[in-house]
Protein backbone atom coordinates (compact mmCIF):
# COMPACT_ATOMS: atom_id res chain seq x y z
CA UNK A 1 0.00 0.00 0.00
CA UNK A 2 1.34 2.94 -0.80
CA UNK A 3 -0.31 7.19 -0.44
CA UNK A 4 -0.40 9.73 -3.11
CA UNK A 5 -1.03 13.03 -2.12
CA UNK A 6 -2.86 11.58 1.10
CA UNK A 7 -4.72 8.80 -0.96
CA UNK A 8 -3.80 4.97 -0.49
CA UNK A 9 -2.50 3.42 -3.43
CA UNK A 10 -2.68 -0.13 -3.10
CA UNK A 11 0.25 -2.46 -4.34
CA UNK A 12 3.54 -1.40 -3.73
CA UNK A 13 5.59 -4.29 -4.64
CA UNK A 14 9.09 -3.36 -4.64
CA UNK A 15 11.83 -5.50 -2.96
CA UNK A 16 14.30 -3.63 -0.79
CA UNK A 17 17.72 -4.20 0.39
CA UNK A 18 18.94 -3.47 3.54
CA UNK A 19 21.57 -1.05 3.24
CA UNK A 20 22.39 -0.42 7.16
CA UNK A 21 21.15 0.55 10.77
CA UNK A 22 20.58 4.00 11.69
CA UNK A 23 19.65 5.56 14.98
CA UNK A 24 17.71 8.84 15.74
CA UNK A 25 20.12 11.69 17.15
CA UNK A 26 18.95 14.17 20.46
CA UNK A 27 16.95 16.58 18.21
CA UNK A 28 14.62 13.41 16.81
CA UNK A 29 16.49 13.24 13.12
CA UNK A 30 17.65 10.67 10.98
CA UNK A 31 20.38 10.81 8.38
CA UNK A 32 20.58 8.57 5.25
CA UNK A 33 24.23 8.48 5.34
CA UNK A 34 27.04 8.45 3.23
CA UNK A 35 26.04 5.15 0.86
CA UNK A 36 22.17 6.20 0.12
CA UNK A 37 23.13 9.94 -0.41
CA UNK A 38 25.24 8.91 -3.22
CA UNK A 39 22.88 6.55 -4.87
CA UNK A 40 20.01 9.76 -4.37
CA UNK A 41 22.68 11.95 -6.11
CA UNK A 42 23.41 9.76 -9.04
CA UNK A 43 19.36 9.87 -9.60
CA UNK A 44 19.76 13.71 -9.27
CA UNK A 45 16.69 13.88 -6.40
CA UNK A 46 16.06 17.10 -5.39
CA UNK A 47 13.55 15.92 -2.42
CA UNK A 48 11.74 12.60 -1.22
CA UNK A 49 8.16 11.33 -1.74
CA UNK A 50 7.58 9.26 2.12
CA UNK A 51 5.15 6.21 1.98
CA UNK A 52 4.47 5.02 5.24
CA UNK A 53 3.49 1.23 4.89
CA UNK A 54 0.71 -0.67 7.41
CA UNK A 55 3.33 -2.76 8.80
CA UNK A 56 5.45 0.27 10.03
CA UNK A 57 7.83 0.06 6.91
CA UNK A 58 8.65 3.68 5.34
CA UNK A 59 9.85 4.24 2.11
CA UNK A 60 11.65 7.09 1.11
CA UNK A 61 11.22 7.55 -2.88
CA UNK A 62 13.70 10.18 -4.86
CA UNK A 63 11.56 12.75 -6.93
CA UNK A 64 13.44 14.95 -9.52
CA UNK A 65 11.32 18.23 -9.92
CA UNK A 66 10.24 18.63 -14.22
CA UNK A 67 9.75 22.27 -15.67
CA UNK A 68 6.08 22.33 -16.22
CA UNK A 69 6.47 23.43 -19.89
CA UNK A 70 7.94 19.69 -20.52
CA UNK A 71 4.84 18.16 -18.03
CA UNK A 72 3.14 17.18 -21.36
CA UNK A 73 5.49 14.81 -22.36
CA UNK A 74 5.47 12.40 -19.20
CA UNK A 75 1.83 13.15 -19.31
CA UNK A 76 1.51 12.19 -23.11
CA UNK A 77 2.46 7.68 -23.02
CA UNK A 78 2.65 8.03 -26.73
CA UNK A 79 4.93 10.51 -27.19
CA UNK A 80 7.24 9.15 -23.97
CA UNK A 81 7.49 6.08 -25.78
CA UNK A 82 8.33 7.89 -29.34
CA UNK A 83 11.25 9.84 -27.38
CA UNK A 84 12.71 6.93 -25.55
CA UNK A 85 12.85 4.76 -29.31
CA UNK A 86 14.74 7.67 -30.52
CA UNK A 87 17.16 7.97 -27.83
CA UNK A 88 18.07 4.35 -27.97
CA UNK A 89 18.23 4.11 -31.89
CA UNK A 90 20.48 7.22 -31.49
CA UNK A 91 22.63 5.44 -28.66
CA UNK A 92 22.82 1.84 -31.06
CA UNK A 93 23.80 4.57 -33.97
CA UNK A 94 20.99 4.34 -36.16
CA UNK A 95 21.07 8.17 -36.97
CA UNK A 96 20.72 10.08 -40.51
CA UNK A 97 22.33 13.12 -41.46
CA UNK A 98 20.10 15.94 -42.40
CA UNK A 99 21.36 18.51 -45.04
CA UNK A 100 18.54 20.80 -44.74
CA UNK A 101 17.31 20.80 -41.56
CA UNK A 102 14.24 23.09 -42.67
CA UNK A 103 12.90 21.01 -45.43
CA UNK A 104 13.43 18.27 -42.91
CA UNK A 105 11.33 20.02 -40.43
CA UNK A 106 8.60 20.94 -43.02
CA UNK A 107 8.35 17.23 -43.94
CA UNK A 108 7.75 15.75 -40.95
Amino acid sequence: MKMRKGKIIENLNEKFIPVGTKTIDSKSRLTLGRKILKLVAQAGAEEFQIFYGEDGDILLRPMVSIPSKEAWIYRNPNILKTIREGLTEAKEGKIEKVEDLDKFLNNL
